[in-house]
């Protein structure tokens, strides 16, 4: 079964880098160039522009909404807040025009949980929302500063609950997926190789030679044992009734 074992491991252990790779990737200040010239370039994109107001003006709507109902007291226009729960206290953006837009002609579109209020005063406060990550920045490095490559370097054209990006998660559907193909992979590959461990060491066949256990060898002298004895008891008997 060794080679059983040793397959498990080697699997075991891609499986594990394979999901490790977003939280093992380098923490780099800037993305890579070919990240940026793409990341730059959507954001100039009539067509981004125009979906991105409508879902900057229709979030604006949802968070003002669930902040003045998941919070005790709520000024929405200092971004300041009091008595909120955190658990409550989530506004969903996911806008399906940007999503649609960006996966047809950007990249994939993932998902942000941003604090909008961190520093003003409503640190419970969060939105969600739809991010869309250009096709040369998604890979582990990129996406790891992408964030905050675009929270410094785009500030000036942000104002008021969508300026602040520096308390921001993202997350993206495509590394999920790998990591679930990668387990359902490493699952065929283990219950493939039991049968073929099987095969490998299981003793073959031999014409013409029958295989027995320790045990019967032992059971079957000490048969042959008893013949001896009494066929040596039955000679004496024979020898005592003879003439002489």
């Amino acid at each position: 079964m060794s080679l059983l074992f040793v397959a498990i491991l080697a699997v075991t252990a891609q499986l594990a880098t394979s999901a490790s790779e977003e939280r093992a990737a380098p923490r780099r200040l800037t993305t890579s160039t070919q990240c940026r010239t793409s990341l730059d370039l959507m954001l100039k994109d009539p067509n981004w522009k125009y979906v991105n107001n409508s879902m900057t003006r229709w979030c604006r709507l949802r968070l003002e909404n669930k902040m003045a109902s998941c919070c005790g007291l709520a000024n929405f226009a200092e971004g300041k807040a009091e008595g909120c729960n955190e658990e409550e206290c989530v506004a969903e953006c996911l806008h399906q025009n940007m999503i649609t837009l960006c996966n047809d002609d950007f990249g994939e579109s993932c998902i942000i949980d941003r604090k909008p209020f961190f520093k003003t005063g409503a640190p419970a406060v969060t939105v969600r929302e739809s991010f869309c990550v250009p096709q040369d920045c998604n890979n582990a490095a990129d996406r790891e500063a992408l964030v905050a490559w675009f929270a410094a370097l785009y500030v000036g054209r942000r104002n008021g609950w969508h300026l602040d990006y520096d308390e921001a998660r993202l997350a993206c559907a495509g590394s999920t997926v790998t990591v679930l193909i990668g387990i359902v992979t490493a699952i065929v590959i283990i219950a493939s190789l039991i049968p073929l461990s099987i095969f490998l060491f299981k003793a073959p066949k031999q014409a013409g030679q029958t295989l027995i256990s320790q045990s019967e060898m032992q059971e079957s002298a000490k048969q042959d044992e008893d013949e001896d004895m009494l066929r040596a008891t039955g000679m004496g008997s024979d020898d005592a009734g003879m003439m002489r």
